[in-house]
């Protein structure tokens, strides 16, 4: 076992080594003239890493790009931002490609190393024509008349290629980025028309477009659209929209385009740790066929400013409705810190759903008083469909001991009532963390919302290892945990998020994780004295 000078050694050559891995080598270097990427003729294979170097675009097209799922190509700025402020209808373009990267890494200094400032006709960042496989992290879109990100591609009546038994788009990821001053969609991903698209014109006929599989949208910071902040329809399978902050969405008030989070027809998905603030629109909206899992969300003021003289200008913090729902599945509505949203806490009306589930939810000073306790919780469905428990709320922020919502902050104080009044939903749904990535839970019981009081002055028997460290966090190969000598780690076993063990170490402080699928895990270690669970996220990049 590490004592601590050797612990601290061994991180400091860690990160040392993080550090020459990062340094890239470029394969291929594209000019500041250079404004389309055209790989056609194959003169830029898998696994290359294509540096662009820091300028002013008018636009950039990447276009007939194919790397492989195990090589993919990467783009990349180097020498300070690609910077575009264009007249043109799109700023960056991603056409005909697949297993592709775009990351704005490339320069130290600079958080966003490519720059969407301005486009005059249309969107920031396009991603269709059959494109699949696509990465973006790290880039910046801003100051747009439509959708700052579209990320499809639409049939019409002179190519049928990309209808639903011709084409999947997989793999989408969008990914610490910053997209703001939005007239319409902060993002728009996957078809709304999920149930159907009439192409009018020559052809005149019902087609419909592709579905999405293994989308993830996380670590997003969207502000000021238009219309919805975050959208994704036609999300099939394994879609996952996690940590991002969405700020003063739906600000045009357009009736149909008001959420700050919104999952439509076609998708199924987990929803969470997200953070949305002063919207227009409902915090969240759900529609999609079922199987929602919605977690450890924060939503403040939704809707508030929304008609604030009509009180049946309805917004709501989550709205859970119908558009085309499967047959036999449930929705999971968990762990989520609601405050003064303008009408209702959480609607949910859904009758074709099997089942609802609502529980440990906290709901703060809705809006809409003549609804008595339906402010709350607004069920439309016949009880019978659905489960409510060990949910709160109050009309009284005070009574709820945040630690300091005067500055939104929305954690608790040790004095809080939602402190082990939750259910636990660690075996059964594998919820192990809270909103700020914190174990849950962290005292004897759950606690109710999408905070899990850490504080100090709590009492916590179980955990008798407080010296513990993981590393690294995330992962994709060895996680290694580190404790005092006094107090040794015995065992190591991962658990994922449906409570299944899905790993045993096979040393006593060291486990294996490379053949685990990316997500996030609850990693528990069994000390000499006690045992102490941690959030672990495994990504394979």
């Amino acid at each position: 076992m590490y004592n601590l000078s050797k612990l601290l050694i061994f991180l400091l050559l860690f990160s040392a080594f993080q550090v020459r891995s990062q340094q890239r080598v470029c394969d291929v270097e594209i000019p500041p003239s250079t404004f389309v990427i055209d790989d056609a003729h194959g003169t830029i294979h898998p696994g290359d890493v294509v540096c662009i170097k820091g300028s002013s675009k008018d636009f950039l097209l990447i276009r007939n790009v194919h790397g492989t799922a195990q090589m993919p190509i990467q783009f990349i700025n180097i020498d300070g931002a690609v910077v575009i402020n264009t007249d043109n209808y799109y700023g960056i373009k991603i056409a005909h490609s697949s297993f592709i990267k775009v990351s704005g890494t490339g320069t130290d200094s600079i958080q966003y190393g490519f720059q969407v400032q301005r486009v005059a006709g249309g969107t920031g960042l396009a991603v269709g024509d059959l494109s699949t496989d696509v990465e973006i992290e790290n880039m910046e879109i801003a100051n747009t008349p439509i959708a700052g990100v579209y990320a499809k591609t639409d049939p019409t009546c002179n190519d049928f290629s990309s209808t639903r038994d011709k084409f999947t788009m997989y793999n989408f990821k969008f990914h610490d980025c910053y997209v703001h001053d939005v007239a319409d969609e902060g993002l728009y991903i996957g078809s709304s028309k999920y149930s159907g698209q009439h192409l009018t014109g020559d052809c005149d006929t019902l087609v419909y477009p592709h579905v999405l599989i293994g989308t993830r949208v996380y670590n997003n910071i969207i502000e000021n659209t238009g219309w919805d902040g975050i959208q994704v329809s036609s999300a099939e399978q394994d879609c996952k929209v996690y940590n991002n902050i969405v700020r003063n969405d739906s600000y045009a008030g357009h009736n149909g385009q008001m959420s700050g989070i919104i999952i439509g027809g076609g998708s199924r998905a987990d929803v969470y740790n997200n953070k949305i603030y002063d919207g227009k629109g409902d915090g969240i909206d759900l529609f999609g066929l079922g199987s929602m899992r919605v977690f450890n969300n924060l939503i403040v003021r939704a809707g508030r400013a929304y008609m604030p003289n009509d009180p049946v200008a309805f917004k709501h913090g989550i709205y859970l409705g119908k558009a085309v729902t499967a047959t036999g599945e449930d929705n999971k509505i968990y762990n989520n810190t609601i405050v003064s949203p303008k009408s209702f806490g959480i609607t949910y009306a859904n009758d074709e759903a099997n089942m609802g589930y609502l529980i440990n939810n906290a709901v703060i000073n809705p809006g809409y008083t003549d609804a008595g306790e339906s402010a709350f919780y607004n069920i439309n469905v016949d009880e019978s469909q659905v489960e409510l428990s060990n949910n709160y709320s109050s009309s009284n922020l005070e009574d709820v001991k945040f630690l300091d919502a005067d500055t939104d902050n929305y954690d608790l104080k040790p004095t809080s009532p939602l402190i082990d009044n939750g259910k636990d939903l660690t075996t059964s749904e594998g919820l192990v963390f809270d909103i700020e990535g914190r174990v849950r839970p962290f005292h004897n019981y759950t606690d109710m919302g999408a905070y899990e009081c850490q504080d100090p002055t709590i009492s916590v028997e179980e955990v008798t290892a407080e010296n513990a460290i993981v590393y690294p966090n995330p992962a994709n190969s060895m996680v290694y945990v580190a404790a005092n000598t006094e107090n040794p780690v015995l065992k190591l076993t991962i658990v994922a998020l449906n409570g299944a063990v899905v790993a045993k170490g096979v040393h006593a402080a060291s486990i294996n994780v490379s053949n685990l699928p990316d997500g996030v895990y609850r990693m528990v270690a069994t000390f000499k004295h006690g045992e102490k669970s941690f959030p672990l996220v495994i990504v394979h990049e």
